[in-house]
């Protein structure tokens, strides 16, 4: 599910960062974001920006490619947005879900709106794709934990068919063969700690997951979007239900309105969007996500 997406990464990388050669400015800090971590910045050609939206890649994607793969950051542009694309590990290869990893992705926000003199008044809005949807919610969920010190508050989240539960994903990889991605998500568990526990502890949701767990949203609202085209999964894949990320998604979203009906968040399913560059048929893309109606939920 995470790994397919790197065997067309290279290509993209290449069309991408030729056709933007005048487009994104690359910014790094080593200081404050670590070595070979950077983002991306696009500001729209107007004296008043509306807002910034943070487009997080998913596993093994390099930013640049995230404008290959949706028109996203064409259209927030055109709505005055200035967009951010982060890399938050050197090859973007871990899963940046951790506190570390989401302190590093408020100091990169922190950091644009200062240098660019945009007033925290301008609201934030964070959204990404697989893994990088999940480090949306990651940096939401640790930005609660630590009553906002650190963080700009996002006022909108999406995320694009992210795995909440990590335990279940780990299973789901195995079953796949996938060795690498489960050997990086082995690397979240502490020193003695069980790799089951470790997991559980660095997921969003778990079906046994207490309410006091679980993020407020009454002041900022959530979408997620999926497209559990099963039958493509059983075709292509092998796999089931209990092995795609909507089984997350749907238990996160039901267990958010239970705790409190008042919770902004929904739950978007999409058919037969799930295209790829190049028109690759995948229910696992950033395509769900359609940009102008995106970017018009966001600026509501």
């Amino acid at each position: 599910m995470l790994k397919s997406i790197l065997t067309t990464c290279v290509l993209i990388m290449v069309i991408a960062s030729t056709s933007l050669a005048q487009g994104p400015e690359k910014v790094s800090n080593e200081k404050l974001f670590g070595k070979d971590c950077y983002y991306l910045l696009e500001i729209p050609a107007t004296p008043v920006i509306k807002g910034v939206l943070v487009l997080v890649p998913g596993f093994g994607e390099h930013p640049y490619s995230v404008t290959a793969q949706t028109s996203i950051v064409q259209e927030a542009i055109k709505k005055d947005l200035a967009v951010i694309m982060p890399g938050l590990s050197p090859k973007n290869d871990k899963f940046t879900i951790t506190e570390e990893a989401t302190k590093r992705l408020g100091q990169m926000i922190a950091h644009f709106y200062a240098a660019n003199k945009i007033d925290t008044s301008v609201p934030l809005f964070l959204g990404g794709f697989s893994i990088g949807g999940t480090t949306a919610i990651a940096y939401y969920t640790h930005q609660q934990k630590v009553q906002g010190k650190g963080f700009l508050i996002p006022k909108k989240i999406f995320a694009i068919d992210p795995p909440l539960d990590l335990d279940r994903l780990y299973r789901s990889l195995s079953r796949l063969g996938e060795q690498g991605l489960t050997k990086e998500m082995e690397s979240l568990k502490n020193t003695n700690e069980k790799l089951t526990d470790g997991l559980i502890r660095n997921s969003f949701y778990t079906p046994g997951m207490d309410f006091k767990q679980l993020p407020d949203y009454k002041n900022t609202a959530l979408r997620l979007y999926s497209e559990p085209d099963i039958l493509w999964w059983i075709k292509n894949r092998g796999i089931d239900y209990s092995d795609i990320n909507v089984v997350d998604e749907a238990g996160y979203v039901n267990r958010l309105l239970k705790k409190d009906k008042e919770n902004q968040v929904e739950l978007i399913l999409t058919k037969d969007r799930g295209v790829r560059y190049g028109g690759q048929r995948h229910p696992h893309a950033w395509s769900l996500a359609e940009p102008v109606e995106l970017i018009s939920w966001l600026l509501k």
